[in-house]
């Protein structure tokens, strides 16, 4: 099973896998290195996408737009949980403290070095661990951001998040993101339309895995795969502009094609 999490090497470009749908012998995926050049900003890759792989894309009901489709038979399948990987010192003392399997994903991955370290779980328990870790203070909350990252929360917001979060943090040193999967069948998009306003969160139904899913005030859902919108508390108010998709399940306001959220 490819999910988030996992990379692929295609057309001498490397792919970070996106979300949990993936057709039948494709995987959906956005570049991450291009030509020696990390790509951290989903609104960059997907316009490299547009530019240079545009023969790859395709509208699928199950997103909603339009997907580059990476064909799995004419790439190489980086897997986290490869357990020829090697794993630095640092990896392994910070693994040790967990029951299952973690796997090994982003720069480590694909490019055997690291500035930062990235773990891929299916394990929800993990997030307990996680919490744990943080009480007793082997890790502390990241006091720092990587400019290049910042889109679509404001730099204060986005610094905000990051604090509080226990997926994100430091770890004897060094920074540490830690994503766990859990997908869900969202069905089908039936139609979809701009959004601009404030909502409430007053659910948090499923804030830790991806994709995570909070119930709002409005009736709507919140959806996102991306680790900055974890573990947002209920009672947050935001303001969105965004799309809103209206699937055969529910209403889906999709936090990951938002051009701006903040925080009230």
């Amino acid at each position: 099973m490819i999910t988030e999490g996992y990379f692929l090497a295609y057309d001498n470009v490397i792919w970070a896998v996106k979300g949990c749908f993936h057709p039948d012998g494709y995987a959906v995926a956005i570049p991450r290195l291009y030509k020696g050049r990390k790509i951290k900003k989903l609104n960059e890759a997907l316009v490299l996408v547009k530019q240079k792989f545009q023969h790859l894309l395709k509208y699928l009901d199950e997103i909603g737009f339009e997907v580059p489709l990476v064909p799995l038979e004419e790439s190489v399948i980086l897997d986290p949980f490869d357990p020829k990987k090697e794993r630095p010192e640092n990896v392994k003392r910070f693994l040790s403290y967990f029951n299952g399997a973690v796997g090994i994903t982003g720069s480590l991955l694909y490019a055997n070095k690291y500035n930062d370290m990235d773990f891929l779980s299916f394990n929800p328990d993990h997030y307990y661990t996680l919490l744990e870790l943080r009480r007793r203070g082997v890790t502390i909350p990241l006091n720092a951001l990587n400019e290049e990252e910042v889109e679509v929360l404001s730099k204060r917001d986005f610094e905000t998040l990051k604090r509080d979060r226990v997926l994100e943090g430091i770890f004897n040193g060094t920074p540490y993101t830690f994503k766990i999967v859990k997908c869900v069948d969202f069905g089908l998009v039936i139609r979809k339309k701009e959004f601009r306003g404030i909502i409430e969160i007053i659910k948090a139904k499923k804030s830790y895995t991806l994709p995570v899913i909070y119930e709002t005030t409005q009736g709507l859902t919140l959806t996102s795969f991306r680790t900055r919108f974890t573990e947002i508390k209920e009672g947050t108010r935001l303001y969105v502009d965004g799309i809103l998709l209206e699937r055969n399940k529910f209403l889906d306001l999709d936090l990951d094609l938002a051009k701006e959220v903040r925080i009230i």
